[in-house]
């Protein structure tokens, strides 16, 4: 099996678009980066081939981690090879536990890079709403709520994945990229307030996603995050999604039992893994 890292996004979009397509819920998160109006120059993207014929893919968009779930077995060892070469300070990988755990041993045996974290998520899928009975209401943000909803989306991200805090101008860049590019963000509103938050992103190849949803440490424990996810959902069936999904973080019992009670099944596990790279 062989890969091949492409400088154009169009013709990336073009070969990787098929494979990713086979299964819109597994490849949610590559279909949605193919979706966006552009692709960021820095972007890595890379095609696997067998018998002259493309059956694989894996793109990262910096600062995310590489998206591998696109690559099959035998097409690991030569997708690390290349990248160990165009990419040597590559930070974290994500995709289902099976390639995501092999690409990563590949990868730091290749690299001498270092595991520094490891998430493991799920992928879960709407089977069937039940939305909760929550005091409240929900609304589609405003222009106004743009400065709510970069605070909020920083500390879901300071929360979730560890990271440093970063400027509240960096996460104001997030929402309007995000809302550029179609996103919504849901909000649960109590007594007029906001409570909860959840972003709705496009819906891509007939699936929509939900993520991330936050609800402020003071207004946890109310049913909040589930009702605006419930909420965020509902707006995604009516604009025509035929599935909508979201990842928990399994170190979260929470957020499992919660998605779980108001319709969504569990598809699979999803690992991201973090390197320290070799100086």
């Amino acid at each position: 099996m062989q890969v091949r890292t492409h400088d154009s996004a169009e013709e990336f979009r073009s070969l990787a678009g098929p494979v990713y397509r086979r299964d819109p819920i597994g490849f949610t998160v590559e279909l949605a980066g193919l979706a966006a109006p552009a692709l960021p120059a820095a972007a890595v993207l890379l095609t696997a081939w067998d018998a002259g014929r493309v059956v694989g893919a894996a793109v990262q968009t910096p600062p995310y981690p590489l998206a591998c779930g696109g690559l099959p077995n035998g097409a690991v060892a030569p997708a690390v090879d290349a990248l160990a070469d165009r990419t040597p300070r590559l930070t974290a990988t994500r995709g289902p536990l099976e390639v995501a755990t092999r690409f990563a041993a590949a990868w730091t045996q290749r690299t001498g890079a270092a595991v520094d974290g490891r998430t493991e998520e799920r992928l879960h899928a709407l089977d069937r709403l039940e939305a909760p009975t929550v005091t409240g209401e929900h609304r589609t943000h405003r222009t106004s709520d743009t400065d709510l909803l970069a605070e909020w989306s920083g500390r879901f991200f300071v929360e979730a994945f560890g990271v440093a805090p970063r400027p509240i101008a960096d996460h104001r860049a997030f929402v309007t990229t995000q809302t550029r590019a179609g996103a919504r963000f849901v909000l649960w509103l109590r007594d007029d307030r906001p409570v909860s938050m959840a972003m709705l992103r496009p819906t891509v190849v007939g699936v929509a996603r939900i993520g991330p949803v936050y609800t402020p440490d003071a207004d946890r424990g109310h049913g909040y995050g589930s009702a605006v996810t419930a909420a965020a959902a509902s707006i995604a069936l009516a604009g025509g999604a035929g599935d909508v999904v979201l990842f928990t973080d399994l170190a979260n019992p929470v957020s499992n039992a919660i998605y779980r009670r108001i319709g969504f099944r569990p598809v699979g596990d999803w690992l991201a893994i973090e390197f320290t790279t070799r100086r």
